[in-house]
């Protein structure tokens, strides 16, 4: 540790601010990263553990770049939970001193005006990317410096090649923007760093020593070479004894496994075994928080009920099927330290920051389709381990693997403790990725000719790893394809979008999505009953379907048979797929059941789907009828009302004779049915309604009462 004082590296104005929030040292890789120059105009990659500094870093240049006046600052992140996070974070910091900072992670077809005038914007690379399609000039024109968080997912399949070409842009409209890229250790950082012409800052060092072991038949073997006997229970099986074991140090522990299900069956069985552990004010607050799971004025689920009884334990499971009210209760309570032990998929390491003194990790290897079972990326693996230590609390953290037997512990060893982390390869030289970034780019005027697709294509980091000259080949094909399927055409040697082109790329989809709803729109045929508009949209890439189990297939044919007609699908293309047409009607089934008001309980039980799931589905299906609709428009399609219809219906599953009552501020399908129920079926009848009937329906009470009478006086 140096103190901030002795660094000639860093301005008085920065150590001051430093010193307002209580840091007077800092790291070994900061103090590196500060001689190297990353307060000058170089571009830098951080490349550094979990914890180790890198975001004060980010903050530090910001801060200088705002306050010499250079211009605004834009933080890319991956994860809308991160960019929450860090916005929290960054306002309660620095707000003091008059730096406006805004959040960018909402519809891909809107750009706030509140955005507008902010010092640092934090966003997620699919907004920033959609900013750009949308035109949104004054963020490049102010835009001095970009802050790239989790760099290394320029790697990733979905969410790689959005941040690739985002970097790419912005880099070319403004060839002397800083870039600060924040990553985990990777094993070729400096080709990342190359790609960017920037310096390399990389560290192995840790502000808390990570200890990495092995777990087998009651022994912990430590790759440092000590161990450690635990003394094993009757009562407790391995995973619990390894967490008891931590908790009754006043450690904090997170277990990371391969899937929902087994995180929510591991929270079960340690929470059964905790609750000797905890003092009686520990579970005090467990019992308020249990009870604010069901108090969250969100249905009660199976889901939720589990989660409320392990709670009580202070054991809880964390995935994405969980709804984002419930995630963040138990992310801001293991801050904390109420909650002891998350049981969690391996998301959570990706995702928001949340250390622990001992991270478990079992089940690493998955199944692959046409491989059999294969290891996990070690890159992966140190994610999750890189979640053991908390700087605040413990002098070192404990990753610990689990194994069956002595040769799986071996193995354990040598394939992910004493192993390198893989490197980073751009996944943006694929058609289906190519297609989506050429169509915006045409579309916004950056590309205009053939030759100015290949420079783009030089500028990036595939270009810059691959060297792929033949990449010409698939751009003239990917082109010729968006021509042939009107969405540009070509003029002399320009290439000019079209008005589809234009539309499909600030929609934010898939232009494939497009071109399905279009050929849709266009047969005269059309029918706009919701079944078969449900089965359009699960039948773009867009959306997705919903996993197709074996058990399904009876479940689904009576359903199926029954609607035949609805889900109006060319024989020949059902047989040729037959799985995956009902794999697309189990989703339009389970959208149905939405709109039908039954109860998330019963859904999530029905589909084998969380409660997260189910409102992320009906976010993305919302979007993709709201697409519908605005491509209907352009296409001079009229009596839309039974799309906007259906798009209310899915924004807040409710049957059509419920609309009416929706329109108002605080009322969704609970409070819409409840209404219903009592005879107030439209606004007209809530006029007549007195202030003490209202109050009396279950679920409004005196102050929502009192808003719907201003709200249907001020409708008048």
């Amino acid at each position: 540790m140096t103190n901030i004082n002795t660094l000639k590296s860093l301005p008085d104005n920065l150590k001051s601010i430093l010193k307002k929030t209580n840091i007077h040292s800092l790291y070994p890789p900061q103090v590196e990263a500060l001689k190297k120059g990353v307060l000058s105009n170089k571009n830098m990659i951080l490349a550094m553990p979990t914890a180790a500094g890198k975001t004060l870093i980010a903050e530090l240049v910001m801060l200088q770049t705002l306050l010499e006046k250079k211009g605004s600052c834009l933080y890319i992140v991956p994860l809308r939970a991160l960019a929450s996070e860090k916005f929290e974070d960054f306002k309660k910091k620095y707000s003091y001193l008059g730096i406006r900072i805004g959040i960018a992670t909402g519809d891909f077809d809107y750009v706030d005006p509140d955005l507008i005038g902010n010092d640092i914007i934090i966003a997620t690379a699919e907004k920033t990317d959609s900013l750009l399609r949308q035109k949104a000039d004054w963020l490049c024109s102010t835009l001095a410096c970009v802050i790239v968080d989790e760099i290394h997912y320029l790697g990733d399949p979905q969410r790689g090649p959005t941040l690739e070409t985002v970097i790419t842009r912005l880099l070319l409209i403004n060839p002397r923007l800083k870039i600060l890229g924040l990553s985990a250790t990777i094993a070729n950082a400096n080709s990342i760093a190359g790609w960017l012409n920037a310096e390399l800052t990389k560290s192995l060092w840790r502000p808390v020593r990570l200890k990495e072991g092995v777990y087998c038949q009651g022994e912990i073997k430590f790759a440092d070479g000590q161990s450690k006997h635990l003394k094993l229970d009757k009562t407790h099986d391995d995973i619990a004894a390894l967490a008891i074991d931590c908790l009754q140090d006043k450690g904090q522990v997170l277990v990371f496994v391969t899937t929902r299900r087994i995180a929510q069956a591991e929270a079960r069985r340690i929470s059964k075994q905790t609750s000797y552990v905890l003092t009686p004010q520990e579970r005090k607050q467990l019992a308020q928080l249990s009870a604010d799971i069901h108090n969250s004025g969100r249905e009660t689920t199976k889901v939720s009920k589990q989660l409320s009884e392990c709670l009580k334990n202070g054991v809880v499971f964390h995935h994405a099927g969980l709804h984002y009210a419930h995630r963040k209760l138990i992310e801001d309570n293991f801050r904390n330290n109420i909650i002891k032990v998350i049981c969690a998929t391996p998301t959570l390491a990706v995702g928001v920051n949340l250390p622990s003194r001992r991270a478990i990790i079992r089940g690493l290897y998955r199944y692959v389709l046409g491989q059999g079972m294969r290891p996990v990326r070690v890159l992966e693996y140190k994610q999750m381990s890189g979640r053991a230590g908390r700087p605040q609390y413990d002098k070192y953290g404990e990753s610990i693997l689990y194994a069956r037997n002595k040769q799986e512990q071996a193995d354990l060893f040598n394939d992910f403790i004493f192993a390198d982390p893989e490197p980073i390869y751009s996944n943006l030289g694929t058609a289906s990725a190519l297609r989506v970034h050429i169509l915006a780019l045409i579309a916004t005027g950056f590309i205009t000719n053939l030759d100015s697709a290949f420079e783009f294509m030089k500028k990036t980091f595939f270009f810059h790893q691959e060297n792929h000259y033949e990449l010409s080949g698939l751009i003239i094909e990917i082109i010729d394809f968006l021509e042939t399927e009107q969405m540009l055409i070509k003029k002399a040697d320009k290439l000019l979008p079209t008005a589809f082109g234009t539309r499909t790329t600030r929609l934010y989809i898939d232009p494939l999505s497009a071109i399905i709803i279009r050929r849709y729109l266009a047969d005269k045929k059309t029918s706009l009953d919701p079944l078969t508009v449900l089965y359009l949209i699960c039948s773009t890439p867009d959306m997705g379907s919903l996993s197709l189990r074996k058990l399904d297939i009876e479940k689904l044919a009576p359903f199926a048979d029954a609607h035949k007609e609805q889900f109006n699908l060319p024989l020949e293309q059902i047989y040729e797929n037959y799985s995956a047409h009902l794999s697309k009607i189990k989703t339009v089934w389970m959208i149905l059941r939405w709109v039908e008001e039954e109860k998330e309980e019963i859904i999530c039980d029905f589909f084998g789907i969380g409660p997260g799931d189910v409102h992320r589905l009906m976010d993305t299906v919302e979007w993709l009828l709201y697409s519908t609709i605005e491509l209907a428009k352009l296409f001079k399609k009229t009596d839309l009302k039974p799309l906007y219809d259906l798009k209310t219906q899915i924004r807040y599953g409710i049957k059509s004779e419920l609309i009416e009552l929706v329109a108002l501020k605080g009322i969704g399908r609970i409070r819409a049915r409840n209404l219903h129920n009592k005879g107030l079926y439209n606004l007209s009848k809530l006029r007549s309604a007195s202030l003490s009937t209202l109050e009396k329906i279950p679920n409004i009470g005196k102050e929502l009462a009192a808003s719907i009478k201003t709200q249907l006086g001020n409708l008048r």
